[in-house]
């Protein structure tokens, strides 16, 4: 008897300081995005279909810095970075510094078709709107705590602090013909210079994915970057180490190379085994496994 084709979906809610009363919405996001996705691997949809999926729900939820609800650069706008690659064909689609833009994962799929693999700025929503991506006005990304706390930030009268972990969220999915894909999103770092581009939308950096194995990274995006920790982490995949192994293995590198490198990894392979790990407070996150019981948390 041939075996069941094993589907698996994990997302994260970003890895940094959660606040206690943040942690039951982060959770509930993470769990909202994990249904979402599975849903769409359930009705037979590709694994890029369930990745758009899961991360339009937290681009869409106000809890998650990205889409709506980002926080605010140190111009009070939103500037919003995303991308996907399938591990398959190793195709990808990048975007960077959308201010009218809702779901940047949508236009990164959109970009990973070509003829470009990453748009940024003006030309990014140029090749938008050939698409029908419908823009918005970037004060429809603005929630009321994120203007609060760049008032706050203002009032002090200080320069672009250095940039910290925050909210990222990204998502990986295996379907049931085994393709992995990688995809994350975010607003950056809170007050960051306009401009400002993380690890989020640099394949090898944010998320990597191959036929071995996919990556998304999360937290301070300068030390990420720095390692190239997405790709670090699946080259480990691709030499034989348990994902969870991989994934512990890839943060303590990066707090080992990098003075105060932050972050959080998830991971998963084509046998649906997923891996998760962490140097910051807290990182949300939900996966399930068409083997296994679902599983959320922080």
């Amino acid at each position: 008897m041939t075996a069941e084709p094993v589907q698996a979906l994990i997302v994260h809610g970003g890895a940094w300081a959660i606040p206690d009363d943040q942690v039951t919405a982060h959770i509930a996001g993470c769990i909202a995005a994990r249904t979402a996705g599975w849903q769409v691997l359930q009705n037979g949809g590709s694994a890029l279909d369930a990745v758009e999926a899961a991360v339009r729900v937290m681009e869409d939820d106000p809890i998650f810095d990205a889409g709506t609800g980002s926080v605010l650069t140190s111009a009070g706008t939103v500037e919003l970075d995303a991308a996907l690659m399938d591990g398959r064909t190793l195709r990808y689609g990048a975007v960077a510094g959308l201010q009218r833009i809702r779901n940047p994962i949508t236009l990164a799929r959109y970009v990973l078709n070509g003829p470009a693999t990453m748009l940024v700025g003006p030309g990014a929503e140029a090749f938008a709107a050939t698409v029908g991506i419908p823009f918005c006005n970037n004060a429809e990304l603005i929630v009321e705590r994120e203007r609060q706390l760049w008032l706050a930030w203002k009032a002090q009268g200080s320069p672009p602090p250095p940039a910290s972990g925050h909210d990222t969220v990204g998502a990986i999915a295996l379907d049931q013909s085994g393709q992995l894909v990688a995809a994350n999103s975010t607003g950056g770092t809170p007050f960051k210079l306009p401009g400002r581009v993380g690890d989020t939308p640099l394949i090898g950096c944010g998320l990597y994915a191959t036929a071995d194995g996919a990556a998304v990274c999360t937290g301070w995006g300068e030390s990420i970057t720095r390692v190239a920790l997405a790709r670090r982490v699946v080259e480990l995949l691709e030499d034989g180490m348990p994902p969870q192994v991989a994934a512990e293995r890839g943060i303590k590198l990066l707090s080992e190379l990098v003075s105060d490198g932050r972050g959080g990894v998830i991971v998963l392979t084509p046998r649906g085994e997923v891996g998760l790990a962490w140097n910051t407070p807290r990182m949300a996150y939900a996966y399930i496994i068409s083997r296994g019981a679902a599983q959320a948390g922080v």
